[in-house]
């Protein structure tokens, strides 16, 4: 049985279901470091049922400019060591993860280089320009989420084999039935942190407006992850005689209410990474409409087949919600097609993406340390339920 400890900020909703499942499909051991229970403005629960051992690592962390999160754990030397692991996996290129990089180098054992991110959120200071080449020339294998993610290491240089796709899935699975079209309330729905530059709320507010000429009786559901509401902004919504709900956080294991009561999603984000919203959203048969600088846009949201991709037009947003949110055939259709796309993207499928990216580096090991599974048992599945192991 091949370790893998897999170092990572932190353990979510929906990094702890694919954990579980990889455990519960291979005989991989894992064993989880994470440098903080829960990052700040992180409204979930900080406590899992997991199958895999996590250990939370003491240490300090540093919020930067463009909301990203520095940690710096310097025990998690001492937890590899401890550990011993056949291979180590890291996630991001700040100095948690360069110091169990180093570890692996020191110990000669194999690395793997985890990312949700692609060419255009990919950190760009001096400093990650300088590391960057010296990790991934050490790295044996390289795990994305999207295909951007891919195309990014393929222009990096990276041999297409070493390359594994394990797209984000949602904490919790579809369900069984979803609400027509008359059963749905609201016509558009916002579900990301309101208070984030990169989710472009005053854009999002700017095409409800612009909706609102064109949809008389429009209703909006205005979920905002964030317990900072933007006054100003809801403030002219009301002055321009808008219908809205605002929720400031629902809880991931209540959240699909929230897609279940709309007919669509908007993300116009400048920078995101993947957008799992898209995939909760989508398995609810709620059509998205995102910015192209979303990673699943042309990935699980693909222009005219399961959602949309805009620029920032306001107008072009306006006219492309309306004429899917008010004709029932149109959107009936574009229901079913988001249920089919995010149903492509399943818990299994991401799993053994991920299992064959971690034990890629297996060829890198002694024959005698070489004996894993990387195919479920017959009876191996995700779904069963886990048994609180913290360390």
């Amino acid at each position: 049985m091949m370790h893998v400890a897999i170092c990572n900020n932190m353990v979510t909703p929906y990094t702890n279901r694919l954990f579980n499942c990889v455990v519960r499909t291979s005989d991989l051991r894992i064993s989880v470091l994470s440098c903080t229970e829960r990052e700040q403005d992180r409204n979930w629960t900080g406590t899992y049922a997991s199958d895999y051992q996590h250990i939370v690592l003491r240490g300090f962390s540093h919020a930067l400019k463009d909301r990203r999160i520095a940690h710096l754990n310097p025990g998690i030397w001492r937890a590899l060591s401890r550990l011993s692991p056949d291979v180590v996996a890291i996630n991001g290129l700040y100095p948690t993860m360069l110091i169990a990089a180093l570890w692996s180098v020191v110990h000669r054992r194999p690395l793997v280089f985890m990312t949700d991110g692609w060419r255009h959120i990919m950190p760009m200071s001096p400093f990650h320009r300088a590391v960057r080449p010296l990790v991934f020339g050490r790295s044996a294998a390289f795990i994305c989420s999207s295909e951007k993610g891919r195309q990014y290491f393929l222009e990096e240089g990276i041999a297409p084999p070493r390359i594994f796709v394990a797209h984000i899935i949602p904490s919790w699975p579809a369900p069984a039935e979803v609400p027509g079209f008359d059963e749905r309330p609201h016509h558009l729905l916002w579900c990301a942190r309101i208070d984030d530059p990169r989710k472009n709320a005053p854009f999002f507010f700017d095409v409800a407006l612009a909706l609102k000429r064109r949809i008389p009786d429009l209703r909006l559901h205005i979920v905002a992850d964030s317990n900072t509401p933007p006054h100003a902004a809801l403030q002219a919504l009301s002055n321009a005689g808008l219908q809205f709900d605002y929720t400031p956080f629902i809880p991931p294991e209540r959240i699909a209410t929230a897609f279940l009561s709309a007919r669509m999603l908007a993300l116009p984000s400048s920078s995101e990474a993947w957008g799992l919203v898209c995939n909760e959203a989508m398995q609810c048969g709620t059509p998205c409409i995102v910015s192209p600088f979303t990673g699943a846009a042309g990935d699980l949201v693909v222009d005219g087949a399961s959602g949309f991709v805009r620029g920032f037009d306001v107008e072009a947003w306006a006219a492309t919600i309306a004429a899917t949110v008010i004709d029932r055939p149109r959107w009936e259709a574009l229901s079913r097609a988001a249920i089919a796309a995010a149903g492509r993207y399943s818990l299994e499928e991401s799993a053994s993406a991920y299992i064959k990216g971690l034990s890629f580096p297996m060829s890198l090991l002694p024959a005698a340390r070489r004996s894993i599974a990387t195919e479920g048992s017959a009876d191996a599945s995700c779904n069963g339920k886990g048994n609180t192991a913290r360390n």
